[in-house]
């Protein structure tokens, strides 16, 4: 008689075939022998210590920060979901008689006409193949290649979130890297112009690293007390002088060339309203969708061995980015 047969893999029809007894991995029960295969059990499990600590610092490092400056409150989902796009005119729509019901007569009926899309998260994720003698002499760490890959995924996010809000924004050019100009100004008449193409303040201002320079130096030119005054300011400073709830910068770096490195978003100050709830329908005009991972969270990371001498280690997490609504956005460009 052979033992009861546990699936790991793919053997429920063979169990049915040749009348074993099929169960799944919650029925596992202390004491009882069972049958798996070793190669498709160590691939299709995640590894529990390495992602508590790919969670661990998936949510808590800078990159992460200057991500959510772009999608704000991440927004949990099913696999495949649906969402309205927002319409900006229904929203804002008013009448000054259109709620006066007459004598024997019905309200009148306000129909939506907002836009459903169908959309899918999806899976993502990165590997890195180590060698045991490495990880023996502490050249490399199961650790640190999850750290490295949480990183690296984070980054591609933030280029993927920066790209979406740019291309759909109306953009200013404004020369600040010389000469004298007010350039909270500047920012400011972009935040107004957003208020008045959607109806909505805008809550966020984003500042590349060469942007923020700018507005240093064109501002310390001022030959004024305002000038002098606000140049000093720091990002909450100036956030209050906006009436926005966040100003943030962004220094995020990545390799683009053999010898080259591009900062995301350097020249470009951005204005646009995020995510503030987990909402998928309100005014924000970028969304970051998630589904859980295997872990039930996040993120998950899994390793398992190919052969003697490899391990491969691997960070995965499912997502869509979506610029759910693209009206107002507004970027200025710094020379």
């Amino acid at each position: 008689m052979f033992p009861q047969t546990i699936d790991f893999s793919n053997g429920q029809d063979y169990a049915k075939a040749v009348d074993l007894p099929y169960q799944t991995k919650d029925d596992l029960e202390p004491g009882q022998i069972y049958v798996a295969n070793d190669d498709r059990f160590t691939q299709g499990s995640f590894s529990q210590p390495l992602t508590n600590f790919a969670v661990g610092g998936w949510g808590n490092t800078g990159l992460e920060r200057e991500l959510l400056l772009y999608t704000g409150q991440p927004i949990p989902v099913s696999r495949r979901f649906s969402y309205k796009v927002w319409s900006n005119a229904e929203a804002l729509r008013s009448e000054t008689t259109d709620d006066l019901r007459a004598i024997g007569g019905d309200f009148k009926e306000v129909v939506l006409t907002n836009t459903e899309v169908t959309a899918k998260v999806y899976n993502r994720g990165l590997v890195m193949v180590l060698d045991k003698d490495e990880i023996a002499d502490g050249v490399m760490s199961e650790q640190l290649a999850v750290q490295y890959l949480t990183a690296r995924i984070k980054l591609n996010q933030i280029r993927r979130a920066s790209a979406l809000l740019i291309a759909s924004a109306t953009n200013t050019a404004r020369t600040w890297l010389s000469g004298t100009r007010d350039a909270d100004l500047d920012i400011m008449t972009a935040v107004l112009a957003y208020h008045t193409a959607v109806g909505v303040y805008p809550n966020t201002v984003v500042s590349g690293k060469t942007a923020w320079l700018g507005r240093l130096t064109t501002m310390r030119a001022l030959a004024t007390a305002a000038g002098f005054a606000s140049s000093a300011w720091d990002e909450k400073a100036l956030a209050a002088f906006l009436g926005v709830d966040e100003v943030g910068r962004v220094n995020a770096t990545y390799q683009s060339g053999a010898a080259a490195k591009t900062v995301i978003g350097a020249s470009i100050v951005l204005v646009h309203l995020r995510a503030q709830t987990q909402m998928r329908e309100d005014p924000s005009n970028l969304k970051y969708f998630w589904t859980p991972t295997e872990s039930g969270g996040p993120v998950s990371a899994f390793r398992y061995e190919v052969g003697r001498k490899k391990v491969v280690v691997g960070v995965e997490h499912n997502e869509l980015l979506a610029a759910t609504y693209t009206g107002g956005i507004q970027t200025l460009t710094i020379s």
